[in-house]
């Protein structure tokens, strides 16, 4: 198999993976771990706005400048109330997959 096949059949297997996981963060069960994932990074702003390593960063310096607790409060926000567009859940892939040999 050349290089460029490889590389094609890895797009194809990345693009079907990211799709399964839209999918799945749009079920019921995925809206369970958005919100879980979201309450958990709320609760963890003060913890994560005191890292060292993260406050001596150009990007620690500008969150800390900005007000970091609302950026991540705003993502966190973001990420729970995150809903799949309707034209991305009207294009539905169908994966064909052979038998498995004896």
């Amino acid at each position: 198999m050349s290089a460029i096949a490889r590389l094609q059949t890895f797009a194809e297997r990345a693009e079907i993976s990211f799709d399964e996981l839209l999918d799945f963060l749009d079920s019921p069960s995925g809206r369970r771990v958005r919100n879980a994932f979201a309450a958990g990074l709320i609760v963890s702003v003060p913890m994560i706005m005191r890292i060292p390593g993260l406050r001596r960063s150009p990007i620690g310096r500008l969150v800390e400048l900005t007000g970091g607790t609302a950026i991540v409060l705003a993502l966190a926000e973001a990420i729970r109330e995150w809903e799949r567009s309707d034209k991305a859940k009207r294009r539905q892939r169908v994966i064909d997959v052979p038998p498995a040999s004896p």
